[in-house]
């Protein structure tokens, strides 16, 4: 179940690549999109925190808190490197660079929580982050230290937020509930919060319905995705969690390849047969590196 709810958000995740891309189109602005996700988020998400989130039962709630505001911090820290990447490095090309996320995770997640991995899951991590970087790279542009920094603090915050989330779910977890009532419990509440915090957002971006209508789908695929992910997380923790996400570049390219048949090529780039080449061979090598961490 942790395996099939991580290629579940997988898919969630490349078909909310496509609605970004709806709302790029129209309005090309990510701040917008960013704010206008989150508040959608928000407007999803409290209804049910009342009734998912066990307030009653939480033990130690102060250290809870304390995990909230640390990944809400470290959720708006790495959008803000993210955004400053972007100065530095053109979007398609940052996007594969974030592929590395899954060695730094790896990296955190050993020397903090004091596990281990085995040789043959470094070979997988490694596959899975040069699978991932293949998907988008081009090898073009300049490179400039400072770009490659908010690259680096990009990573660390994005590796942060996935071990905070985890955390979360085994601590709501101590309360008795299962592996899927504690992630739906945390995204209940998580993501209220980051909403509040994007609402002073909206004063600069004047409020309508277009843009509510543009950005909602988004944010609904957006939780579903994070409910999966976060059960995933739960099952198999989260540098496997991570190997098993990266699917979403295989998703990505069967979503590519079938997106004319409904009309909507206009919503994904034109794409090279050099590049659809390289896609396919990424795609083979994800499945090889989520075989190899798995394999026992």
């Amino acid at each position: 179940m942790g395996i099939f709810c991580g290629f579940l958000a997988a898919f969630f995740n490349s078909i909310g690549y496509l609605l970004n891309a709806r709302f790029m189109k129209r309005y090309n602005e990510e701040g917008r999109l960013l704010t206008y996700g989150m508040v959608g988020m928000l407007i999803l998400s409290l209804p049910f925190t009342p009734f998912l989130f066990p307030f009653a039962y939480l033990e130690q709630p102060g250290m809870f808190a304390l995990k909230v505001v640390a990944w809400v911090a470290a959720f708006m820290l790495g959008q803000l490197c993210f955004f400053l990447a972007l100065r530095y490095f053109e979007a398609s090309r940052l996007s594969s660079l974030l592929g590395l996320k899954i060695i730094v995770l790896a990296l955190i997640f050993t020397t903090f929580n004091h596990g281990s991995l085995i040789p043959r899951q470094w070979l997988a991590i490694l596959i899975s982050a040069i699978s991932a970087m293949m998907f988008n790279w081009s090898g073009a542009g300049k490179q400039r230290p400072l770009g490659w920094l908010f690259v680096l603090c990009t990573l660390v915050m994005y590796s942060t937020c996935d071990i905070l989330e985890t955390n979360m779910v085994l601590h709501v977890k101590q309360c008795g509930f299962s592996d899927l009532r504690s992630a739906f419990a945390v995204v209940s509440l998580i993501y209220p919060v980051l909403g509040l915090m994007a609402l002073p957002g909206m004063l600069k971006y004047k409020p309508s319905k277009d843009q509510f209508v543009l950005a909602l789908p988004y944010s609904v695929v957006w939780v579903m995705s994070q409910l999966a992910l976060l059960y995933c997380f739960a099952k198999v923790l989260p540098v496997f969690g991570n190997v098993i996400l990266a699917t979403r570049g295989v998703f990505s390219v069967l979503m590519g390849l079938s997106l004319p048949l409904f009309g909507l090529a206009s919503l994904d780039s034109n794409v090279s047969a050099r590049k659809w080449i390289q896609r396919i061979i990424a795609a083979i090598l994800m499945v090889l590196a989520i075989g190899l961490y798995s394999w026992k």
